[in-house]
Order: C-alpha cells, then sequence, then structure tokens
C-alpha cells in the first residue's frame, strides 16, 4: 500500500505537467517569402499535417501564416490551368483556410509591388499592411516563428 501512495506522488507532477501541456495554446507564425513553389507546397502540406496534429491532440492552437517577397504570387486566384505546381499550392491554400483559427495573410506592400489586383486575392486572404511589422508583432505576442525562406 506504501508502494502504491509513494508511486502516485512521484508520478503526480508528471501527470500534472501533461495536462498542462495539453490545454497550453500552440501560437505560431509561418512566415513565407519563398519563391521555390515545390517547397512552398511542401510547407503548406507540412501546415496542415501540423494543424491536423493540434486537433488530434485537443491541443488549443492559432496559426498564422504570412505571405510576402517571393511568395507573393501565390495570394492570388487567377492560375493558369496548365500549371500544375501553382494549382497544386491552390489547393493547399483553400484547404488550409477550412481550418479553425488560422489567419491566412498577404503583404499589402508585395501584392502592390506584384501588381497583383486586390479582387483577385482568394476571399479568404486577409490584406495586412506590413509582413515584417506583423511578424514582429505576433512574435513579441509570444508566436513562434517558422520561416519558409529557401
Amino acid at each position: 500500500m506504501k508502494f502504491k501512495i509513494l508511486a502516485l506522488i512521484a508520478l503526480f507532477p508528471l501527470l500534472a505537467f501533461s495536462e498542462v501541456s495539453q490545454d497550453k495554446k500552440a501560437t505560431v507564425v509561418f512566415d513565407c517569402s519563398s519563391g521555390d513553389k515545390k517547397y512552398v507546397a511542401s510547407r503548406l502540406w507540412l501546415i496542415d499535417t501540423s494543424i491536423n496534429e493540434y486537433v488530434e491532440n485537443n491541443t488549443p492552437y492559432d496559426v498564422v501564416l504570412t505571405i510576402h517577397s517571393g511568395c507573393t504570387d501565390i495570394v492570388s486566384k487567377n492560375v493558369a490551368e496548365d500549371n500544375k505546381i501553382m494549382k497544386n499550392i491552390q489547393q493547399k491554400l483553400e484547404k488550409l483556410s477550412k481550418h479553425k483559427n488560422i489567419s491566412i495573410e498577404a503583404c499589402q506592400i508585395a501584392v502592390d509591388r506584384f501588381g497583383i489586383e486586390h479582387k483577385d486575392l482568394y476571399p479568404f486572404m486577409k490584406l495586412v499592411p506590413n509582413s515584417i511589422t506583423r511578424v514582429i508583432q505576433l512574435q513579441n505576442d509570444g508566436y513562434a516563428l517558422i520561416p519558409f525562406s529557401k
């Protein structure tokens, strides 16, 4: 009997810690500036996989995907039918947009520099004035930064 009580006392901190970690909200900003579209497609898949893991583990989460620089052209819904990689990216973005607690954000500076009409953005795309200051704000708010800049 003493052994069981000692075992429970020894395990209590571990059990309590695991409970707290499940309740802790995961906050992350994925910052995409890469012009390598195959790489971008693989990272979008990874974001989806990560969100699915949070959902399966009942981990509360808040995810932001910022898009700028070489990655900017993926924000336009005008994609040539024969451009398979961009069609793949389009499907992945649409799939991501269906998750709860995700914000997909395009940098207005980059969108304007690339000449992308605002009417051509996906309806789920949020236009932010400046991705750099947005990422800084999120980091200051405690978000983990995952850069995609290959």
